[in-house]
Order: structure tokens, then sequence, then C-alpha cells
């Protein structure tokens, strides 16, 4: 099938791009003017052209490889591994194996690595920075629940991450929260030296949290996009409606207990189910001091979680919305 990019994806993952750059560059001049003030400063002059030439020359570059070094580590545990997913062939799993290599040829895309897990949460995730070095991850959980079209729906789905190289992006746009975590910790714990560290440090979160949204955002589009691309693909949006919705109850019915693969599984076509929006509202033994005066602030903090917070940083739309605009492109063809 003639399937091209996405092409608002595209321009969506360019201006994202642009976007988290130019935090990055802020960052790196302001943690890097911050230090230049210090070090002018212990000298007795303060000189600021000397701040931003130190901005200019050191601070930049030293946040990139902050970020580079911890995104490094990230990708050196990638996926396949993280859910002890063995590598398998048409012989152990022909179905798979089949419905992978007809969809691929279909997008004209190499056919990925095929890995499953031995799980019962079902998860389908791609990864690779390259169409040729794919890697598609299943789960038996998932297998055991979806029939052939749906699991072809599914499979359809995930390759068109791979056809819109959005999973390589992905990938990029780590390295300015990878940036902002890294020097976060650094002047944490060098804060209690100078109140200059201490604003950087703040500064961090602000990055880190502004960087966390766009990066939401761009997840939630790409997911969109990829659920438009399987149905381009196939021509049937009821089939990944239907799986959508089966997976969405068998995941809230078998969560992802490991922390690492929690993580992780927030990638796959259905994300695992989030937890308790918290803080307590009851207990069952003896209540907190000032009682009466903490719980209109819990609730305060619940609300403002699942109204605003969740909504705004899910790395999916929710699936009754996927799901609807699927069905809503049956109606219309």
């Amino acid at each position: 099938m003639d399937w091209s990019l996405d092409r608002r994806l595209q321009a969506r993952m360019a201006l994202t791009l642009v976007a988290l750059a130019a935090l990055t560059v802020a960052l790196g001049a302001g943690v890097a003017v911050g230090i230049g003030f210090l070090l002018t400063l212990g000298a007795g002059v303060v000189d600021l052209s000397l701040s931003w030439t130190t901005a200019t020359v050191v601070g930049v570059p030293v946040t990139l490889v902050a970020g580079a070094v911890v995104l490094r580590r990230t990708l050196a545990d990638p996926p396949a591994e993280a859910f002890d997913a063995d590598e398998v062939d048409a012989s152990e799993y022909p179905l798979l194996y089949a419905t992978v290599t007809r969809v691929a040829q279909a997008a004209d895309l190499p056919v990925p690595a095929i890995h499953v897990a031995e799980r019962e949460t079902p998860l389908a995730m791609t990864t690779g920075l390259r169409t040729d070095g794919a890697q598609l991850v299943v789960s038996t959980g998932l297998l055991d629940v979806l029939d052939t079209q749906e699991l072809e729906a599914v499979v359809a789905h995930e390759l068109a991450h791979v056809k819109n190289r959005d999973a390589a992006v992905m990938t990029l746009v780590e390295l300015p929260l990878s940036s902002a975590r890294t020097l976060g910790a650094a002047l944490r714990s060098s804060a209690g030296v100078h109140p200059v560290l201490l604003a950087g440090s703040a500064a961090t979160y602000v990055v880190w949290g502004t960087g966390r949204t766009l990066v939401a955002s761009l997840s939630r589009s790409r997911e969109l996009a990829a659920d438009r691309g399987a149905t381009a693909l196939l021509g049937d949006p009821s089939a990944l409606a239907s799986a959508l919705d089966a997976l969405a109850d068998d995941v809230s019915a078998t969560p992802e207990t490991d922390a690492r693969a929690r993580g992780l599984a927030a990638l796959s076509v259905v994300p695992s189910p989030r937890g308790d929006p918290g803080p307590a509202l009851t207990y069952e033994k003896r209540r907190p001091i000032l009682w009466s005066l903490r719980l209109p602030v819990r609730r305060f903090r619940r609300r403002l979680n699942v109204r605003v917070l969740r909504p705004l940083l899910a790395t999916h739309p929710a699936t009754d919305e996927r799901v609807e605009r699927l069905r809503e492109f049956t109606r219309s063809s």
C-alpha cells in the first residue's frame, strides 16, 4: 500500500524538537551564568561578560553531555531486556510471525525483530532508532487476549510508529529531560552553598516540567497518528477499536508490578493503569494531626492530579477517546 508519512505528526515532532532545544540552551546558559557569577564574585569582581562567555563555551555543552550520559544508560537497557523478552521466529510463533511479516510488507518496511515476553500483562511496543533496526515486543498476555484480526490491527499500529519514525524522535526528546534531571540533582546536592545554586536547582524543575509537558503532548499525538496509520494500512478501524477495548480491560485486570517494566509499559499500545492519585483521604487507624485543616488541601491536590496533571502528562489519549475516533472512521467509511 502507498502510505505516506503522517505530515501532521512530522510537523509536531519538528516543533517539539525546536522547543526542547531552546529549553536545553536556556538551561545550560543559565546554569553556566550562575557558576560564572559565583566564580567572579569569589574573585571580588563581578564580571557578567565573563559569565556569558562561560555560558556560551561551557554551559550548553556540559548540559548536553550530562543528558547524553543519562540517556545512554537508559538505552543500554532496552525494553526487550527489561521485559525478559526472547527473540522468536516463525517456528515458535507462526501466526505472529506471519502477521508481522504481512503488515510490514504492506507498509513497505523491513520486518522488525520480534520479541515475546512471558507476561500476563498485555503489551505491545516498538523500539529502534532506524526503520531497519526496529524491534517489536509483545507479551504472551496480549497474544492470549486478541483474535487474529485484532492482533493484525495492533501490529499495524506499532509498525505505524516505525513508519512515522517517531520512536527515534521520542528518544531524542528525552535528552533535555535527562539533562534537567542530572543537573538538578547536582545542584540540589550543592544548594546549601549559595542561593544562586538553589535558584538554579529550581530552574531545572521548571525546565523539566515544561519539557515533560511538551513530550507528553507529542506522545499523545503520535498514538493518534499510529491509530490513523493502522486504519489507513488495513482499511478496518473496527478491528483496532475492538483490540483497544479488549486490551484496556485486560490491562486493568493484570497490571504490571515490576517498577522498571511498568515505566516502559507506558509506551505500550495501551498503557498500564496509573495508581491512586493520592494523597489519602481516609485512614483506618488514627488520623494525622490537624486533619480538619489538612483534609481540604488533600482533596484539592487529588482534584488537581485527576483533572489537570494526569491529563496534561498522560502519554496516551484516553482509550475511550481513541475507540470513539476509530468508530467514527468506521461510520464515515
